[in-house]
């Protein structure tokens, strides 16, 4: 058997880090060139995201990930995209579209303080401590009337303290992972500033809302919630009381308790990390392996999955990091688009939107790279 010399890898391995940097800058562009006259971002494919303020905070997200000299290329669009969302901001007190309306708040307020930081952004002090108010009050927790025997004690949903008192639009890891993150950065920034305590107690409360998310194989589902129908996989039980695990869900649980403050050699972060080294593929998404392909959800969910698994890779045992990474990297740019652009096939979670499918494309290819640099 032939064998591949120590050069030869290196010269693949450079090559294809290579291609990935153009990949990245081509899809990096595209989200640069679909930037609307008002600075903002507004999808052609679904009405409800026409408005503007979701897919801003998310597309500049996106950017936020991409290399330093990109950013400072593209700093009057960054500037122009986050002057957008102030006329929402000013009606509304968190991210909102221009005229008002609420597009995704909870969502909104995570990714506009986590793309801020990422951008070490001078300014806008007033706004960031109005989000991280509107996030802490968001939470669903005594004031916004649950309690703890409640199953969405310590999650968070769409909505905010002030949009909903005692109901909720179901708690969800995606929009929980994200303001985890977003409010242990603020912490991380500002121990002791004038919320720090909150934040602090908003992180501590949640931990035990995002452990009951987790099924008995490790992997995670998506609510805690008793039958939802937000739990894609499906159940295991007839009485709907055992979700899947998939692991789009499993990589925003290892990163939200994380996020929280869970030590990463905790049992339940590693029976997750060790759920998805066991399931490589990348084509269907792990864990609706055995869903009917008609119902959409194998690859409902792919981008999102590269972007989250981007993320989490590194704490894969460190024998497989490599591989997978490299496995990754190889899919992302088997599936770009010759205008850099992404899309999905499947419309379950519009990702057949090309800002939403070149975004997380994006994020994920940003992570990627960074890690080999490092």
């Amino acid at each position: 058997m032939p064998t591949i010399s120590a050069d030869s890898a290196d010269d693949k391995g450079r090559e294809l880090q290579t291609n990935a940097a153009a990949a990245l800058d081509k899809g990096l562009a595209y989200l640069a060139r679909t930037q609307g006259k008002d600075g903002g971002w507004h999808s052609q494919t679904y009405g409800q995201l026409k408005g503007g303020a979701a897919l801003t905070t998310f597309v500049l997200d996106a950017i936020s990930h991409a290399p330093v000299e990109w950013r400072k290329k593209q700093a009057e669009a960054i500037t122009r995209g986050f002057e957008f969302l102030r006329a929402g901001f000013g009606k509304r007190g968190t991210i909102a579209c221009p005229d008002g309306s609420l597009d995704h708040p909870t969502y909104g307020a995570a990714l506009w303080l986590l793309s801020r930081r990422r951008l070490d952004l001078a300014g806008e002090e007033r706004a960031r401590d109005k989000l991280i108010t509107y996030l802490l009050g968001a939470q669903c927790a005594d004031e916004r009337g649950f309690g703890k025997e409640s199953p969405s004690y310590g999650g968070w949903d769409f909505l905010g303290q002030g949009d909903a008192h005692g109901v909720t639009t179901g708690t969800n890891l995606s929009v929980t992972c994200l303001v985890l993150e977003a409010l242990a950065k603020e912490f991380r920034h500002d121990p002791k500033g004038n919320q720090a305590r909150e934040m602090e107690s908003a992180l501590s409360r949640s931990v035990a809302w995002t452990s009951q998310c987790q099924q008995k194989d490790g992997g995670f589902c998506f609510t805690p919630e008793p039958m939802s129908l937000n739990n894609k996989a499906d159940f295991r039980d007839d009485a709907r009381l055992e979700p899947r695990a998939y692991a789009t869900a499993t990589c925003d649980g290892i990163r939200a308790l994380l996020a929280a403050g869970v030590k990463s050699d905790d049992k339940r972060i590693t029976k997750a990390v060790a759920w998805l080294a066991a399931r490589p593929s990348l084509e269907l998404v792990p864990g609706f392996e055995g869903l009917p392909p008609e119902l959409g959800w194998q690859r409902g969910l792919r981008f999102y999955y590269f972007a989250s698994l981007a993320k989490v890779l590194p704490m894969f045992p460190a024998a497989d990091v490599a591989a997978r990474r490299k496995a990754l990297l190889e899919m992302l740019l088997k599936l770009q688009r010759t205008d850099g652009s992404y899309l999905n096939e499947s419309d379950r979670m519009r990702e057949n939107d090309p800002l939403i499918a070149t975004g997380l494309a994006t994020t994920a290819l940003a992570e990627l790279i960074s890690q080999i640099q490092a």
